[in-house]
């Protein structure tokens, strides 16, 4: 059974390893797979990471203070939801509470980690195998190897205080939509009889609404619009630096440029998806795309409506 397990941090990663290091031990069929290197870390870690997530059977999120609202974490949280059912999909709380998940993983069951939470993690792992193990069998293994794992965890040092430093978004969103693509490439480029279908391989627009939502400093911030263009830079180019233009004049404050290059790129929207020469296809249906493109039309105009209501403020320097 192939579990993938998601990780983003020091003590997330902490949390993982023990977590592959010891399920085997009382699920033989476990087939645990995660990362080697910090996805924030700015590693080009996209073609391993997509081969897994197609592959697994299950996946757990851990999640702790310093990676509630990760890119990544939410990214591959969106990924593992496309590919499996929701019940497949496990965050497993280090020292944060329930009431504290919210946006795209609250769509989960979380479970905490104490002996409770994980072994209905272990009970669900076994639930959805091919093989089952017998419940008696799993239940004394697991008590007798939870103090081992306890007490591994229990050595993780206590979240810091300190704020860890942001990357830039643009580089975040940068590295985001390449995963998301190399996701889509290794689906196209698989012989027909074993490529699964396209519909898996596709990004849901609302996957990238919340991201937008997660991602974004404040209200009004056009945080959105970046992350959505982003995913039409290789295909439509005069999108993305268009789409560009736009977010910066907006987070500079000036309304007279933000108006202008927002009405812009209204246009080419108009042009590229509504004119007389047929678009091509985006990684998957020209309906697909189009959505994308109408859901980035309507970000588009609720910004230009807070530009035109005087809602627009000057962005401190």
């Amino acid at each position: 059974m192939k579990l993938f397990i998601s990780w983003s941090g020091e003590r997330s990663k902490a949390l993982a390893v023990a977590l592959k290091d010891w399920l085997p031990l009382v699920l033989h069929y476990a087939e645990p797979w995660l990362s080697e290197a910090d996805i924030e870390a700015g590693q080009r870690w996209a073609d391993a990471v997509a081969k897994e997530l197609e592959a697994c059977n299950f996946g757990v999120l851990c999640i702790s203070r310093e990676n509630l609202n990760s890119p990544w974490v939410l990214f591959e949280a969106g990924a593992l939801a496309k590919s499996l059912d929701g019940s497949r999909v496990t965050p497993l709380l280090l020292d944060i509470d329930f009431r504290e998940i919210s946006g795209p993983l609250a769509q989960f069951q979380a479970k905490k980690f104490e002996k409770k939470g994980v072994l209905e993690l272990v009970q669900s792992l076994n639930s959805n195998a091919a093989h089952p193990v017998p419940e008696d069998r799993y239940k004394q293994l697991f008590d007798a190897l939870w103090p081992e794992l306890e007490k591994r965890v229990a050595a993780i040092p206590k979240a810091t205080t300190a704020a860890k430093q942001a990357r830039p978004q643009a580089e975040v969103l940068e590295e985001l939509v390449g995963a998301v693509r190399a996701m889509e490439m290794r689906v196209r480029e698989q012989p027909d009889e074993v490529r699964p279908s396209r519909r898996r391989a596709r990004v849901n627009p609302l996957m990238l609404k919340d991201l937008s939502h997660v991602i974004a400093d404040k209200s009004g911030d056009p945080i959105g619009i970046l992350l959505v263009a982003s995913y039409f830079k290789d295909d439509f180019p005069w999108l993305y630096e268009i789409g560009s233009e736009a977010y910066r004049s907006i987070k500079s404050g000036n309304k007279a440029e933000a108006k202008r290059d927002l009405l812009r790129f209204i246009k080419t929207l108009d042009v590229t998806f509504e004119g007389p020469f047929p678009v091509d296809e985006l990684g998957g249906t020209s309906r697909h795309v189009r959505e994308l493109a109408f859901m980035l039309a309507d970000m588009v105009h609720g910004h230009l409506r807070m530009i035109e209501s005087s809602k627009l403020k000057p962005s401190r320097t």
